[in-house]
């Protein structure tokens, strides 16, 4: 019975370890199917490229790091000037924005920070000819000798849009720098080529436009050299993803609530010095169910019924 109750207990510490570490697993690296989550593995989602690199959300625009990068990825809520101004310091400090967005949501910031760059969300463009799978997706071609004011396209010849909107340049800085092809069309008959990517520099700060919804999405980030592109402005920084101008977004779904909620007592169970009295819980336990010399060894019985002993067999055996 001794025996029995004894493994009875070093099975529930295994399964209490077990549950413990499944638990960790679990608000880390859960799956879901939200939108621009870093857990979602389907078309929608951001997992690859916030495993392959430094990817932050914010829910904050202002007191960003400088030297980083945001990302303002299809926002569905427009940009006040509160949010411009502190998106423009942001660049006057030395960062760099990243806006990917073929609805014209952006505008709104683009504006408000004084850029030349606009979003013509009003038109889409298709290419039959120049594209990646479908007359809908077309690929743009990055325009020759741009690297030299524009090295984060070094190496990038090609990039894979989704039906993606044109951009109009009106300032005298703005740089183009890649372009759909001469067979890309608008919904309205408009023949290409299109501007789809462009900068600007902001104070020492640098202002990119693309003019895709999906740029960074699971979907197209590793299309033609998407890849190259996005390494090259996000390898070794601090990438900080606006989610302030979301109105469902991976920090407010459901999902995220219950992940929240784990996390909470995950980082409570984590902290100092809880950890240590956690972990050392845990050991205290483990040893105290760890049989010691002789202990939890079931007696030998003799066919007659009475306990047997080395010591006893011994003496007979002499006798």
């Amino acid at each position: 019975m001794k025996v029995r109750n004894l493994n009875a207990a070093r099975g529930l510490v295994v399964a209490v370890l077990l549950a413990a570490l499944l638990f960790v697993l679990l608000v880390q690296y859960a799956p879901d199917n939200v939108a621009f989550s870093p857990n979602n593995y389907g078309w929608s989602g951001l997992q690859g490229v916030a495993s392959a690199y430094n990817v932050n959300f914010t829910t904050s625009l202002s007191g960003l790091p400088a030297k980083g990068v945001l990302a303002v990825l299809q926002p569905n809520i427009n940009y006040s000037s509160a949010d411009a101004n502190s998106v423009r310091s942001f660049l006057l400090a030395g960062g760099t924005v990243l806006v990917a967005d073929k609805s014209g949501v952006a505008n709104s910031l683009l504006q408000g920070i004084g850029s030349g760059i606009t979003i013509e969300k009003q038109f889409s463009i298709s290419d039959s000819v120049y594209n990646w799978k479908a007359k809908s997706v077309p690929t743009a071609l990055v325009l020759p000798g741009t690297s030299a004011d524009a090295p984060y396209v070094a190496n990038v010849s090609g990039l894979a849009l989704n039906q993606p909107s044109p951009l109009a340049l009106s300032g005298s800085g703005d740089l183009q720098l890649a372009v759909t092809s001469q067979f890309s069309l608008t919904q309205t008959g408009s023949k290409g080529p299109f501007v789809v990517m462009a900068s600007e520099r902001i104070g020492p700060g640098t202002l990119i436009v693309i003019g895709d919804s999906q740029f960074l999405l699971n979907s197209e980030w590793t299309i033609a050299d998407n890849k190259i592109l996005i390494g090259n402005l996000f390898a070794g920084r601090n990438v900080f993803i606006d989610a302030s101008h979301w109105s469902a977004s991976p920090l407010t779904s459901s999902t995220a609530q219950v992940k929240a909620g784990l996390r909470e007592t995950y980082d409570a169970i984590a902290a100092v010095p809880t950890r240590y009295a956690f972990a050392f819980g845990l050991v205290l336990v483990t040893l105290a169910l760890v049989p010691t010399e002789g202990n939890g060894r079931p007696e030998r019985r003799t066919k007659e019924g009475h306990p047997s002993s080395t010591h006893f067999n011994d003496k007979h055996e002499g006798a």
